[in-house]
Protein backbone atom coordinates (compact mmCIF):
# COMPACT_ATOMS: atom_id res chain seq x y z
CA UNK A 1 0.00 0.00 0.00
CA UNK A 2 1.41 3.37 -1.03
CA UNK A 3 1.28 6.31 1.35
CA UNK A 4 -1.30 8.89 0.28
CA UNK A 5 0.98 11.67 1.48
CA UNK A 6 4.47 10.84 0.17
CA UNK A 7 3.71 7.91 -2.22
CA UNK A 8 6.25 5.67 -0.47
CA UNK A 9 5.45 1.97 -0.74
CA UNK A 10 6.32 1.02 2.82
CA UNK A 11 3.32 1.26 5.13
CA UNK A 12 2.35 -0.86 8.08
CA UNK A 13 -1.04 -1.68 9.53
CA UNK A 14 -1.42 -0.14 12.99
CA UNK A 15 -5.02 -1.22 13.65
CA UNK A 16 -7.52 -3.43 11.84
CA UNK A 17 -11.27 -3.75 12.48
CA UNK A 18 -14.15 -5.40 10.69
CA UNK A 19 -17.08 -3.08 10.05
CA UNK A 20 -20.23 -3.56 7.93
CA UNK A 21 -18.72 -6.17 5.60
CA UNK A 22 -15.53 -4.16 5.19
CA UNK A 23 -12.17 -4.23 6.90
CA UNK A 24 -11.03 -0.86 8.21
CA UNK A 25 -7.25 -0.57 8.43
CA UNK A 26 -5.32 2.23 10.05
CA UNK A 27 -1.95 2.50 8.35
CA UNK A 28 1.28 4.34 9.10
CA UNK A 29 3.92 5.30 6.54
CA UNK A 30 7.41 4.12 7.41
CA UNK A 31 8.92 7.02 5.46
CA UNK A 32 7.00 10.15 6.54
CA UNK A 33 5.21 8.80 9.62
CA UNK A 34 1.76 10.01 8.50
CA UNK A 35 -1.29 7.86 9.27
CA UNK A 36 -4.26 7.17 7.02
CA UNK A 37 -7.24 4.83 6.85
CA UNK A 38 -8.10 2.33 4.13
CA UNK A 39 -11.20 0.20 3.70
CA UNK A 40 -11.12 -3.21 2.05
CA UNK A 41 -13.98 -5.35 0.87
CA UNK A 42 -14.23 -8.47 -1.22
CA UNK A 43 -15.39 -7.82 -4.74
CA UNK A 44 -18.19 -10.06 -5.95
CA UNK A 45 -18.45 -10.67 -9.66
CA UNK A 46 -21.70 -12.61 -9.82
CA UNK A 47 -21.97 -12.02 -13.56
CA UNK A 48 -23.03 -14.44 -16.27
CA UNK A 49 -21.18 -14.44 -19.56
CA UNK A 50 -23.44 -15.27 -22.50
CA UNK A 51 -21.48 -17.31 -25.03
CA UNK A 52 -22.06 -17.08 -28.79
CA UNK A 53 -24.27 -20.19 -28.85
CA UNK A 54 -26.41 -18.85 -25.97
CA UNK A 55 -24.85 -20.92 -23.17
CA UNK A 56 -24.12 -19.00 -19.96
CA UNK A 57 -21.16 -19.36 -17.64
CA UNK A 58 -19.81 -17.49 -14.63
CA UNK A 59 -17.48 -14.56 -15.23
CA UNK A 60 -13.93 -15.78 -14.64
CA UNK A 61 -11.14 -13.23 -14.48
CA UNK A 62 -8.52 -16.00 -14.43
CA UNK A 63 -9.73 -17.14 -17.84
CA UNK A 64 -9.32 -13.59 -19.17
CA UNK A 65 -5.89 -13.26 -17.56
CA UNK A 66 -4.79 -16.59 -19.06
CA UNK A 67 -5.81 -15.55 -22.56
CA UNK A 68 -4.08 -12.20 -22.28
CA UNK A 69 -0.94 -13.81 -20.81
CA UNK A 70 -0.75 -16.25 -23.73
CA UNK A 71 -1.10 -13.40 -26.22
CA UNK A 72 1.51 -11.36 -24.33
CA UNK A 73 4.15 -14.10 -24.13
CA UNK A 74 7.50 -12.89 -25.56
CA UNK A 75 6.16 -9.40 -26.32
CA UNK A 76 6.85 -6.02 -24.77
CA UNK A 77 3.88 -6.41 -22.40
CA UNK A 78 4.66 -6.64 -18.71
CA UNK A 79 2.70 -8.30 -15.90
CA UNK A 80 1.44 -4.83 -15.03
CA UNK A 81 0.11 -4.39 -18.58
CA UNK A 82 -1.69 -7.74 -18.36
CA UNK A 83 -3.26 -6.72 -15.03
CA UNK A 84 -4.33 -3.38 -16.52
CA UNK A 85 -6.12 -5.19 -19.35
CA UNK A 86 -7.86 -7.50 -16.85
CA UNK A 87 -8.84 -4.49 -14.71
CA UNK A 88 -10.24 -2.69 -17.77
CA UNK A 89 -12.46 -5.71 -18.47
CA UNK A 90 -13.53 -5.92 -14.82
CA UNK A 91 -14.41 -2.22 -14.86
CA UNK A 92 -16.51 -2.77 -17.97
CA UNK A 93 -18.51 -5.67 -16.48
CA UNK A 94 -18.86 -4.20 -12.98
CA UNK A 95 -22.50 -3.65 -12.06
CA UNK A 96 -23.92 -5.87 -14.80
CA UNK A 97 -25.79 -9.14 -14.37
CA UNK A 98 -24.97 -10.49 -17.82
CA UNK A 99 -22.58 -9.62 -20.60
CA UNK A 100 -21.97 -11.13 -24.02
CA UNK A 101 -18.60 -12.83 -24.45
CA UNK A 102 -18.18 -10.83 -27.66
CA UNK A 103 -18.14 -7.58 -25.62
CA UNK A 104 -15.40 -8.97 -23.38
CA UNK A 105 -13.33 -10.14 -26.35
CA UNK A 106 -13.70 -6.79 -28.09
CA UNK A 107 -12.64 -4.94 -24.93
CA UNK A 108 -9.53 -7.13 -24.64
CA UNK A 109 -8.68 -6.50 -28.29
CA UNK A 110 -9.19 -2.77 -27.82
CA UNK A 111 -6.87 -2.73 -24.81
CA UNK A 112 -4.20 -4.86 -26.52
CA UNK A 113 -4.28 -2.85 -29.76
CA UNK A 114 -3.05 0.24 -27.91
CA UNK A 115 -0.34 -1.66 -26.02
CA UNK A 116 1.30 -4.21 -28.31
CA UNK A 117 0.44 -5.11 -31.91
CA UNK A 118 1.84 -8.64 -31.72
CA UNK A 119 -0.18 -9.46 -28.60
CA UNK A 120 -3.26 -7.98 -30.25
CA UNK A 121 -2.85 -10.10 -33.39
CA UNK A 122 -2.21 -13.24 -31.32
CA UNK A 123 -5.33 -12.69 -29.26
CA UNK A 124 -7.44 -11.73 -32.28
CA UNK A 125 -6.28 -14.77 -34.27
CA UNK A 126 -7.55 -17.11 -31.56
CA UNK A 127 -10.60 -15.09 -30.52
CA UNK A 128 -11.79 -14.37 -34.06
CA UNK A 129 -10.78 -17.84 -35.31
CA UNK A 130 -9.04 -16.71 -38.49
CA UNK A 131 -9.92 -19.20 -41.18
CA UNK A 132 -7.04 -18.52 -43.52
CA UNK A 133 -4.02 -16.31 -44.18
CA UNK A 134 -6.22 -13.72 -45.90
CA UNK A 135 -8.23 -13.17 -42.69
CA UNK A 136 -4.98 -12.76 -40.79
CA UNK A 137 -3.66 -10.29 -43.38
CA UNK A 138 -6.88 -8.22 -43.25
CA UNK A 139 -6.66 -7.95 -39.46
CA UNK A 140 -3.04 -6.77 -39.65
CA UNK A 141 -3.99 -4.19 -42.31
CA UNK A 142 -6.90 -2.95 -40.15
CA UNK A 143 -4.55 -2.59 -37.18
CA UNK A 144 -2.00 -0.66 -39.24
CA UNK A 145 -4.64 1.72 -40.62
CA UNK A 146 -5.86 2.71 -37.13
Amino acid sequence: MHCIYCEDGKTKVVDSRESEGKVRRRRECSECGERFTTYERAENFDIKVVKEEGRKEDFNEDKIRGGVEKAAKNTTLTEKDVEEVVEAVKNMVRGKNEIRSEEIGNKIKEELSTRDEVAYIRFASVYDSFEDAESFKEEVENLQSE
